[in-house]
């Protein structure tokens, strides 16, 4: 079977397969590390062998269907079968494998590949999801290995010489030996028709093969451009037509790898670029995460400062509040003598008012025994002068009685103004006291703040430290993926010279 017609024969089973699979497609993770469900058209293809083993019945093509698990293909349903007879399932399509890179960049391919030790025309096409994303492969392949080396041609050529020999040695048997002329006859026979067969070879198998070494050795040094004409539908042309395809297959493959490199390159240096720019930027960042830790860390001592002081005013205040307590309760012993002393007055004030009660009585008493001395005469004459004496005296009493009350009452009522200014300045102590007390719990307030902002600025420097520590192993690693960077972009332009000496179309 020619080339031509194994392109023809797999891309027709290859369009018949993706009909039976014209649903959309989906894929689902599976649990326990099994391989994930593929879906079309909402049916679960993973292990769903009976259509296949049915199309490959019809149309004697196996085929396969794989599910994407990560950057790998895992065959899930399949007819095709491993060296021991087993069906193949749950194994992954080989990354070395000429069809995977094209099937990761979305794209088909056609073309020979050996799979589990058979060499086959093989034609692999992705199939997406309604993402667009590559999630499975349909693959249609065709077992070439049973084709023999030995074409019909030769095979005929050589039976014809057999003959030949055979008819020239049955008439040396059989002709008498007298007959010289037909002895000639047998023997020249044979040899024309072996020349004429020996031409024929070498027309029609020698030189296509001449023609094909030459064309396999213009491939093997660089020049993929090689292309013979066939028209031969025998071995010798399937031969030669399978060196035309290995030279389109390197074709694309060196197209690829160019267009690869060419990506590679730019790509590494893109990433180079960045990697300086980042590098920049982590170098700045350095400089400003070690600026806010030197800032930090004065803040820190400030805070600091700032809670100690605290803690001092807080312990004067402490004192201030006690000496307060003390002023308070000295006003109010203050205050409790000056009432005392104020009830004093009042009562020395009622006693004066009794003493001068008595001194009228008795300036009444003296007046009348004065009176009765009067009538008594000469007999009550020494009467009447003591009468006369007692009312002076009690005249006088009474006299020294209203001063005394007078200074009493202006006693009370100087008492009594001081004790208001007392009241008034106990109630001031006790404001100022309860101010103190205030602006103590504050100032503890403040204090407690502080030691907790002194710890929070604490944990933010360390957490500046590290941050700053992991500013420079970033920048560390910024210069290795520079280096890195570096490093591909030298392989890649490796890449790109290695297939630079190959010669291709266009």
């Amino acid at each position: 079977m020619l080339p031509g017609s194994l392109t023809r024969r797999i891309g027709a089973a290859a369009r018949r397969f993706a009909a039976e699979h014209s649903g959309t497609f989906s894929l689902e993770a599976a649990a326990g590390g099994q391989p994930p469900l593929l879906r079309c058209g909402g049916q679960v293809l993973n292990g769903d062998f009976a259509p296949i083993d049915r199309f490959t019945e019809q149309t004697g093509v196996r085929a396969t269907v794989f599910a994407r698990q990560g950057e790998d293909f895992v065959r899930i349903a399949t007819s095709v079968r491993k060296q021991d007879g087993e069906r193949a399932i749950g194994t992954m399509l080989d990354r070395s494998h000429p069809a995977y890179r094209t099937l990761l960049a979305g794209r088909s391919y056609a073309g020979y590949a050996t799979v589990f030790g058979r060499q086959n025309m093989t034609r692999y096409d992705p199939v997406r999801d309604a993402a667009g994303q590559v999630v499975g492969v349909l693959y249609v392949g065709l077992d070439v290995s049973g084709i023999p080396a030995l074409g019909a041609a030769a095979r005929l050529a050589l039976s014809v010489v057999a003959a030949q020999y055979a008819v020239g040695a049955l008439a040396w048997l059989l002709l008498p030996p007298l007959q010289p002329a037909w002895l000639a006859v047998s023997v020249a026979l044979p040899l024309i028709v072996a020349a004429l067969v020996y031409a024929l070879a070498q027309r029609g198998i020698t030189g296509p093969v001449a023609e094909g070494c030459a064309a396999a050795q213009r491939i093997a040094a660089g020049d993929l451009t090689t292309q013979m004409h066939v028209s031969r539908r025998d071995e010798v042309g399937q031969m030669l037509q399978a060196i035309n395809g290995i030279g389109v297959g390197l074709t694309g493959l060196v197209s690829q790898v160019r267009e690869g490199a060419e990506g590679l390159r730019v790509a590494t240096r893109e990433i180079a670029e960045g990697n300086g720019d980042l590098a920049n930027r982590t170098e700045q960042q350095a400089g400003e995460v070690n600026a806010a830790a030197s800032a930090l860390e004065q803040l820190t001592a400030t805070v600091s400062q700032n809670a100690g002081h605290a803690q001092q005013v807080n312990g004067l205040m402490a004192t201030v509040s006690r000496t307060s307590a003390q002023s308070s309760e000295a006003v109010d012993r203050v205050v409790a003598t000056m009432t005392e002393m104020r009830d004093d007055a009042h009562r020395i004030r009622d006693i004066i008012g009794i003493i001068d009660s008595i001194a009228f009585q008795t300036n009444i008493l003296a007046l009348n025994a004065a009176v009765e001395a009067a009538r008594a005469g000469e007999q009550g004459r020494g009467f009447a002068v003591v009468a006369s004496e007692v009312r002076a005296l009690a005249q006088r009493s009474s006299g020294a009685a209203r001063e005394i009350r007078t200074l009493i009452s202006a006693s009370v009522d100087r008492a009594d103004a001081g004790g208001g200014l007392v009241d008034a300045a106990r109630v001031s102590m006790q404001g100022i006291a309860g101010s103190i007390s205030e602006v103590t719990r504050l100032i503890e307030g403040i204090a407690t703040a502080s030691g907790q902002q002194s710890s929070g600025i604490e944990g933010i420097h360390h957490s500046v430290e590290r941050i700053e520590q992991m500013t420079q192993q970033n920048a560390a690693l910024v210069e290795e993926a520079a280096a890195a960077a570096l490093r591909m972009r030298e392989q890649a332009a490796g890449l790109a010279d290695a297939t630079a000496k190959f010669k291709t179309a266009g």
